[in-house]
């Protein structure tokens, strides 16, 4: 499969499990906190500078948004954790949204975990990533906006993760990077083969 020439399509938003897809193709699904930079990683991922509407606010991906990809799998972003602003009726929701899409759907291959480089990550990063190895759900962590990091800045962020989580796999990602972009479609298209 190659992704060069992929055809991406907005698929649907929707607030329920029920509501998704029904045709049993793979699902790769995308969680971070809010404004950590998921739509924009859509947008470089799919090559397509308005698949995913970016906001300069946190907080305003509030339902599970699918894009078919190549009508082989689907690219499923989840509603961003932990935006202070927000009501904690609405952060309740949005965590148990996002808790039961991990835990109830058999479609998902794969997680990517995506923290902000450029801000350490945060008590309740490090809570989801627990969780996902508690729940044994195949993922891997993307480092976001690396671009915005000195070599070592770079270097000091990645051994830090590597001695609070040995063995981790860690994939950088930054909208100005071709290869970035390629090594992330590499482990994603492993996982929906």
């Amino acid at each position: 499969m190659t992704f060069f020439h992929m055809i991406a399509k907005y698929h649907s938003s929707t607030v329920s499990l029920s509501d998704l897809p029904k045709d049993n193709r793979p699902h790769v699904a995308m969680v971070g906190r809010s404004n950590v930079g998921k739509s924009s990683m859509i947008n470089h991922l799919t090559h397509r500078k308005d698949l995913a509407r970016v906001s300069s606010k946190p907080g305003r991906t509030q339902t599970m948004n699918l894009y078919d990809i190549d009508k082989k799998f689907y690219l499923v972003d989840l509603p961003g954790y932990g935006y202070a602003k927000k009501s904690l009726e609405q952060r309740e929701v949005f965590a148990d949204m996002i808790q039961d899409y991990l835990e109830r759907t058999p479609e998902l291959k794969l997680v990517l975990l995506i923290i902000d480089a450029s801000i350490p990550p945060t008590d309740i990063d490090g809570l989801m990533l627990e969780w996902l190895k508690y729940k044994q759900l195949p993922f891997i962590l993307v480092l976001n906006k690396m671009d915005r990091l000195n070599a070592s800045e770079k270097m000091r962020l990645e051994q830090s993760l590597e001695t609070k989580y040995p063995g981790l796999t860690l994939l950088e990602h930054s909208i100005d990077s071709d290869k970035n972009r390629n090594d992330l479609w590499t482990v994603i298209e492993q996982a929906v083969k």
